[in-house]
């Protein structure tokens, strides 16, 4: 009988344990809590830089693809790299010589900024151009609205009478001829850009540019976007929104390129360590902060100027 109630006293205490431990206190739960925002705190930021790198990662291939397919073009073409009409551009005839048409677009620049074109791109949206399309004849096919990321260096075509935006005396400035790049590791080929091509270091003055500051020959804006945020503005001859500016984005480096829109200010970049993805001639890619941009061969007759060092 004694041991009867010892054994259901014990069983008693046992069950009265168990309700006692199955529950947290309000405190454990507040604690657990602060436990996981903490490691998501941590966490997150790193996830989120680990995808950017993938997402660069992926733009220099694509760079890198482009870069080949230039070449093969070239090689087929003399050496050279034929611009016809505006509606001409390297995009259609260059792309034709890889399986994906898919390298044009940078990862983090997808999105078309319009639905028709001619529209400028931004940091983290795509922009679109009429291209001429061509079957392998030759025949025209019609005019097609096409987005793009990247721009190829202009002073890599062989000039053409026709090209009426640059100034004549810029001719002399044009490779024409892959045989004439003297510098090909620090010869840009393509590059992030918000235009389908771009020329810097243009000798010849051009059309003023209300930008806080620029050089002799109103080629180089220190904004990471172009005073009106108008690089597609450089229509005029020799117009300095055809350089520098058209690639001046932040849509790599240390943070998103959605919350990367900015310029400098008295000499300052709020957020300097953002810039873009470059292809060169030799066929590696690298990557580029905004403020040293200048810092190659874009043409066959310039000599690198560097910017001041921003801060």
């Amino acid at each position: 009988m004694i041991g009867n109630k010892i054994i259901a006293h014990a069983g008693r205490l046992k069950q009265r344990g168990q309700k006692t431990r199955s529950a947290f206190t309000l405190i454990e739960l507040l604690v657990v809590i602060a436990i996981i925002a903490i490691l998501a705190a941590l966490l997150l930021p790193a996830l989120a830089n680990a995808k950017l790198r993938a997402q660069s990662a992926k733009c220099i291939s694509n760079l890198r693809q482009l870069t080949l397919a230039a070449t093969m073009y070239e090689d087929d073409h003399q050496g050279s790299i034929l611009w016809q009409t505006a509606l001409g551009i390297w995009m259609q005839p260059i792309i034709q010589y890889q399986v994906n048409p898919d390298i044009r677009l940078c990862p983090l620049a997808i999105t078309p900024n319009a639905t028709t074109g001619n529209n400028q791109g931004t940091a983290n949206k795509a922009y679109v151009w009429d291209v001429s399309v061509t079957n392998n004849a030759g025949v025209f096919l019609g005019s097609f609205a096409t987005n793009g990321s990247y721009a190829l260096n202009g002073w890599l075509y062989k000039y053409d009478a026709g090209m009426g935006f640059i100034n004549t005396g810029d001719s002399v400035n044009f490779f024409g001829n892959a045989a004439n790049i003297r510098h090909s590791s620090k010869t840009p080929a393509f590059v992030d850009s918000l235009w389908p091509d771009l020329w810097p270091y243009q000798s010849s003055p051009g059309s003023a540019v209300s930008a806080p500051q620029s050089d002799a020959n109103n080629s180089r804006s220190y904004d990471l976007y172009d005073a009106n945020g108008q690089g597609n503005m450089g229509t005029g001859s020799g117009s300095p929104r055809q350089g520098i500016p058209r690639c001046m984005i932040a849509r790599h480096g240390d943070r998103s390129p959605a919350t990367a829109t900015m310029a400098e200010n008295n000499g300052t970049l709020p957020w300097p360590n953002v810039g873009v993805n470059i292809s060169f001639a030799d066929g590696h890619v690298e990557y580029c902060k905004a403020q040293n941009l200048l810092n190659y061969y874009w043409n066959l007759g310039c000599t690198p100027v560097p910017f001041p060092q921003l801060h």
